[in-house]
Formats: structure tokens, sequence, C-alpha cells
């Protein structure tokens, strides 16, 4: 999916795909509403072995990438309220608001963490393995 943007952060940002190699799966579960592991990535990249968590604590920047998505989201959803229902009361604006966010967290949290993965590490093609000639 999204193979012309390979070499581009958001192909790894869209595929949830290792940031440095573009191949190796970043999520153990490969759906945001698979709420059993949804939250849950591999400790390394299983096609270049790229260590995910710098340090302890790296994902805590995740945090503010996190929070502007959920404003991204609200501004989203209150000018489709705004649009659709032009006669709505502030009621309408804040349960909407508050039920899309509740729906849209398990993708706000996977795809905070994979941006502020790529903010850390770049694509590097030579960062896959050679394959080995047999003689």
């Amino acid at each position: 999916m999204f193979s012309f943007l390979k070499g581009k952060r958001m192909y790894s940002i869209l595929n949830s795909k290792c940031p440095r190699c573009h191949e190796g799966d970043f999520h153990v579960s490969k759906h945001a509403y698979q709420l059993k592991d949804f939250g849950e990535n591999h400790e390394n990249c299983s096609v270049c072995g790229l260590k995910y968590e710098k340090e302890p604590g790296f994902f805590y920047g995740a945090m503010y990438v996190s929070y502007a998505l959920t404003v991204a989201f609200s501004v989203a959803i209150g000018v489709a309220i705004f649009v659709l229902f032009p006669a709505s009361s502030y009621k309408v604006y804040l349960t909407s608001i508050l039920i899309g966010l509740v729906v849209l967290f398990p993708l706000s949290y996977r795809l905070s963490r994979i941006i502020w993965m790529n903010f850390f590490y770049h694509y590097q093609g030579d960062a896959l393995p050679k394959p080995q000639k047999e003689e």
C-alpha cells in the first residue's frame, strides 16, 4: 500500500513500518482496532534489527504528537458538524467531539508513536541485509 512513497517518511507512517528499512512491521497487530493488542509494538525490526525504543521512556515524547493529533481531530469534527448541521448547539459539538475522540483513540495512539519514531530515524535503503550468494 502506498508503494509510490517508498523512501519517504509518509510510507513508514501510513503503513506502520520500520522508519529505517520500510520493511519490518512496527506494531504487533495489523489494525488499530484489534483492541486486544492495539498498543503493542515490536522491540526490534524483524528485517534490519533497529531497536525501536532508543532509551527508557523514549515514547513519552509521543504524547506531544498525540496532543497535536487530538487537536486536529477535534477541529475536523467541529468543522464537519458546523458544515453539516449549522444550527447545532454547543452540546452537539461537545458530544460529537468527545465520542469522536474516544472512537479515534486507538488510531491516534498508534499514529503518534510511529510519527515520533520518524522524527529520529530516516530511511536508509542500505539498511537491508544483503542476500548471501551461493557458490
